[in-house]
């Protein structure tokens, strides 16, 4: 397979892929050349002999994923991707790396840089949605392979010692152990060294005892610039059948430097002499962001690689239209991330007179489920209490992948940050659920997801003081406020059936940001409204003629501000009652809509939680700006003052004001 003149040509190839990023490094005077310096054989070992992939259509279906969970090393994959050929990517924006609007982002960003499969960085989340993006495949493969054999492709994820040490890490191969995600191959820049200095420093992990803890398989290469040892550790990991794979890749950072096995060359950019000394150890004659006719030729097997099985998938494509049409409407619509979902489904619903939302989204979700043999919900183990679970199926496992629950155990960051890379994968919806003051968990998740336009839905139950005994360390306060001040997300917190059914259909539907939707664990007063009404974010849902107020609720304290309105009425105010159940959506409809909700007479917010976000369009807010109590909720609401008549005795101090 391998002789001299390979050996010198993929050497000259690896150090194309080292010296492209260093130099790119250089002119952006920022960067981190020692990840690239040491990793290069690596990339050109998976790149070269293994990742299935069409430079030229990115998003052929059947391709392999990978993920740079260093995304720090992004001119590592920037210059790799440039030399392999990808049609996304030219030597200007290499030159123009890390500059202001470049495709080349100082870390991969999926939405400018198409090749690049998910946005990396925070270290650790690389890993979690690789595993999510395994399981999609075991399950797309278990779905659509009943003609033929038509997804079929591996997982590769390149992670450091900086996303080991993360929580989300152990959290996410523990999920892929037991699942035995046999298509994903985790590689192990295994250099020893992190920003601050050395990894024993602060870590002490057994990596081979880890691994084979959590039903990992485990392969060592003991010399990382040995592109042959690396491709030959792939392949036996492909072969391996019922566990994931770690292949620790031992790497020297900055290999080649005279920086090189020190933390000094982990973010800082060589400089010139640095440069000029390194092309001299590497015997690399090249002119500077230039690739020689030989590297062009040595990686050309890529394209073709990816091209066959481009090709090959659509035979198996054609074919399947010819004998299973149904199937193949399937397939094309889950390829196409359309996903079904009905208003129409629910004209029978029983409209129920005191009920919490957890239930009602509970169980308008059910026919989700039953009409979506694609759509996964992850459970951190309290879906008996959040109410989102597939009620008809069995958790999925290796055994049963028809499933559409998966178990992920008390792991709230990891389950968001796998929903990521299901969604990411393309194909699935995914649902996660926890409390909503469990949300700071999986934030770093929901944020990641809103930066790539990635579209999980999370569910936060129990979702105000209204929790009660559990107190406060169970009583969101802030957690609805800092979810809405997250760019690029939109977030949900229905008053009634209506309200669920509009926040289930933007998650159907949506194709751009990640969705929240927050519901309550306490029962209350059921008020209907109009979808066509509802579908605006924010809307009339009790008018009054010639209104002195507007009260501005969302959720369960809507009842609280129509019963609050009835109270100002025999105080001779007339109130105008609007329900918030997305104020994401309703801020993208026209200015005349808006003006119409937020007119010029006083607006008051209730929501029973922090009133930091709504001192932007409210003349006064009633909510909680302290932590909560353990106590009965009729108690919490008298000692906060938050009874139906405080808040209208509030209200009218205010007036008079």
């Amino acid at each position: 397979m391998f002789n001299l003149n390979t050996k010198k040509i993929a050497k000259l190839s690896i150090d194309t892929i080292r010296m492209l990023s260093v130099e790119a490094i250089s002119v952006a005077n920022s960067g981190h050349p020692g990840i690239a310096l040491g990793a290069a054989p690596i990339m050109y070992a998976l790149f070269k002999y293994h990742l299935v992939f069409n430079p030229k259509i990115p998003n052929f279906f059947n391709r392999d994923r990978f993920v740079l969970s260093a995304g720090h090393g992004s001119a590592l994959l920037y210059s790799t991707m440039l030399v392999f050929g990808y049609d996304s990517i030219k030597m200007d924006d290499l030159k123009n790396f890390r500059q202001l609007n470049s495709k080349t982002a100082g870390h991969p960003e999926n939405i400018l840089l198409p090749g690049v499969e998910v946005s990396t960085g925070p270290l650790g989340q690389g890993v979690a949605m690789a595993v999510g993006m395994a399981l999609a495949e075991q399950k797309l493969a278990h779905l659509y392979n009943k003609r033929c054999d038509l997804i079929d492709h591996y997982t590769y994820c390149l992670f450091g010692d900086g996303c080991m040490e993360e929580g989300v890490f152990y959290e996410a191969i523990s999920v892929a152990g037991k699942y035995k995600l046999n298509k994903l191959i985790l590689l192990y820049d295994s250099n020893n060294i992190q920003l601050d200095g050395k990894v024993q420093d602060s870590t002490n992990t057994k990596i081979k005892t880890l691994f084979k803890s959590v039903g990992w398989n485990y392969i060592k290469v003991a010399n990382g610039n040995n592109y042959q040892a690396i491709s030959n550790a792939i392949a036996r990991a492909k072969t391996h059948k019922n566990a994931p794979t770690i292949i620790e890749i031992k790497t020297t950072i900055g290999y080649g430097t005279q920086y090189k096995n020190s933390n000094s060359v982990h973010g800082s950019p060589l400089k010139e002499n640095d440069i000029a000394e390194l092309r001299k150890k590497l015997n690399y004659k090249v002119a500077p962001f230039k690739i020689h006719s030989s590297v062009t030729e040595d990686v050309s097997i890529f394209a073709k690689r990816g091209f066959s099985k481009q090709q090959e998938y659509n035979k198996k494509l054609n074919l399947i239209e010819s004998v299973d049409t149904k199937l193949y409407d399937e397939i094309i619509n889950a390829t196409q991330n359309k996903f079904n979902f009905l208003s129409s489904w629910y004209n029978d619903a029983p409209h129920a007179d005191l009920v919490s939302t957890r239930k009602l989204f509970g169980d308008v979700l059910q026919k989700v489920f039953l009409n979506n043999h694609n759509v996964f919900v992850l459970n951190a183990d309290l879906s008996s209490s959040t109410k989102v679970t597939a009620q008809k199926t069995i958790p999925f496992s290796p055994k049963f992948k028809s499933g559409q629950i998966l178990n992920v155990g008390v792991r709230e960051f990891a389950m968001c940050a796998i929903e990521n890379g299901i969604v990411a994968h393309g194909g699935i919806k995914a649902f996660g659920s926890t409390f909503l003051s469990f949300s700071d968990y999986l934030k770093p998740a929901i944020r990641l997801a809103a930066i790539s336009h990635i579209q999980p839905i999370n569910v936060f139950s129990h979702d105000s003081i209204m929790v009660g005994e559990d107190g406060p360390t169970h009583q969101p306060i802030e957690q609805i406020s800092t979810l809405r001040m997250i760019p690029n997300h939109i977030l949900f917190r229905p008053c009634n059936l209506t309200e669920c059914l509009v926040a289930l259909y933007y998650a159907m539907s949506n194709q751009s940001a990640p969705i929240s939707i927050i519901t309550s664990r306490h029962d209350f007063k059921q008020h209907n409204s109009n979808f066509l009404d509802a579908v605006n974010g924010a809307y009339i849902i009790k008018d009054t003629n010639n209104h002195d107020v507007t009260l501005i609720a969302s959720g369960a304290e809507v009842d609280n501000a129509i019963r609050v309105s009835k109270i100002l009425e025999d105080n001779k105010i007339n109130a105008r009652v609007v329900s918030a159940n997305s104020m994401e959506i309703f801020l993208k409809q026209d200015e005349k809509y808006i003006e119409k909700i937020l007119d010029d007479k006083p607006k008051i917010s209730i929501e029973f939680g922090s009133t930091y976000y709504w001192s932007k369009f409210c003349d006064y807010s009633i909510g909680i700006d302290t932590f909560g109590k353990s106590g009965k909720p009729s108690d919490l609401l008298k000692y906060f003052k938050l009874t139906d008549l405080d808040i209208a005795n509030k209200i009218i101090k205010f007036l008079k004001k």
